[in-house]
């Protein structure tokens, strides 16, 4: 047996275990205040133990990396569960599962994903990133009025617009972070869905 299968298959699981490594070290920066005023390539690559130039190979750039912390972010909140939400044949129960699968995304890690909007305000890397993400939660608020208005005739075309941006920003995590404050995540899973459901009657 030729050892070039063996070498490449040991090369693949350093570039992995390089990867994990680096997007350990950002959420960690990420994780408290003090650090995530600090936050940089540099700084990733030098708590990951990695050279910066590493970084770049694994990522290609900082927005790349932004995108592969905020994928892993998304899988450990299970927002994987949102293909739940829109399978449900009831307009209204879609709804719920939509709220509840965002508000335990938000509550999965709250001080990361809280320092990742603080610094999307002072960096355009950062803020195009969010911006994109946010994108996919409003299109999938879009989807689900139109679904209602389909099935029960609420919102009307003319309220649909407005309708869409309530409900962006009912399930945004700026209004999950405040909400929490003083409730646990089913408490603010049922407001929000108490509040979506008056937007959309």
């Amino acid at each position: 047996m030729s050892p070039r299968p063996y070498r490449m298959e040991r090369r693949r699981e350093a570039s992995d275990e390089n990867r994990l490594r680096i997007i350990t070290a950002a959420r960690e920066l990420l994780s408290s205040p003090e650090t995530s005023a600090k936050f940089s390539v540099e700084e990733v690559a030098r708590r990951a133990g990695v050279a910066r130039m590493t970084v770049y190979y694994q990522f290609g750039s900082l927005g790349g990396l932004l995108q592969a912390l905020c994928d892993s972010l998304a899988i450990a909140g299970g927002i994987n569960q949102l293909a739940d939400a829109f399978r449900s044949p009831d307009p209204i129960e879609a709804l719920d599962k939509f709220v509840a699968v965002f508000t335990g995304f938000w509550e999965s890690d709250r001080a990361v994903l809280r320092a990742l909007g603080a610094l999307a305000v002072l960096d355009p890397e950062f803020s195009a990133v969010l911006e994109e993400r946010s994108g996919w939660r409003r299109k999938g608020v879009r989807v689900l009025l139109e679904r209602l208005a389909k099935q029960t005739g609420h919102p009307k075309s003319k309220h649909m617009n407005d309708a869409a941006d309530q409900l962006y920003m009912l399930t945004s995590f700026s209004t999950y972070d405040t909400l929490a404050v003083k409730r646990t995540r089913d408490q603010v899973a049922a407001l929000i869905q108490q509040l979506a459901r008056q937007v959309v009657r």
